[in-house]
């Protein structure tokens, strides 16, 4: 997909991959703040409703966001194959694969505010935007509020903001 000026992901195309290549030695070249706002990714697939993975993360998303190999790999592998799980269920996103898009609302919302730019990266917004969903939750009575209060701190362990004053307070370098 294609972001424009008018928003993220407008241009686009549904087209499933033949495979799948992840080269973790590549990330080994990001800053700290690119792989912390490609964590949020990764945290998402536990907030998903893989309550082993969720917890897994919650003891060594640290060692994922330091770039640790063994941890490292085992949250790309993770997160590729949930991914494929949902989108070979649902390829034109008329069910499950919706679910993709937790944090994604209240995200390109504050990406919009902060000029989708350096100020806050997608990964960040993101989330920012995961913790806002699940107080949003918890708000209109879907969830408990331990669930919410527990995705919002493994979200702000990882050095990403989980809250709005977190975000007034960008970049996070």
């Amino acid at each position: 997909a294609i972001d424009t000026p008018r928003g993220k992901n407008l241009i686009g195309a549904f087209h499933q991959p033949r495979l799948v290549l992840a080269d973790l030695s590549v990330l080994s070249t990001l800053p700290a703040r690119e792989m912390r706002a490609g964590y949020a990714e990764i945290i998402k697939y536990g907030l998903l409703g893989d309550r082993r993975f969720f917890e897994w993360l919650e003891g060594e998303g640290g060692g994922v966001v330091a770039g640790q190999a063994e941890p490292l790999a085992r949250a790309v592998t993770r997160s590729i194959e949930m991914k494929a799980e949902i989108v070979a269920e649902d390829e034109r996103e008329a069910g499950r694969r919706a679910l993709l898009n937790l944090g994604h609302t209240f995200a390109h919302a504050l990406e919009a505010e902060t000029g989708y730019g350096e100020a806050l990266l997608h990964g960040e917004a993101v989330g920012a935007g995961m913790a806002m969903a699940f107080r949003f939750s918890h708000a209109l009575g879907l969830i408990e509020r331990q669930t919410a209060e527990r995705a919002t701190r493994a979200i702000a362990a990882s050095g990403l903001p989980a809250t709005l004053a977190d975000v007034r307070r960008a970049p996070f370098g």
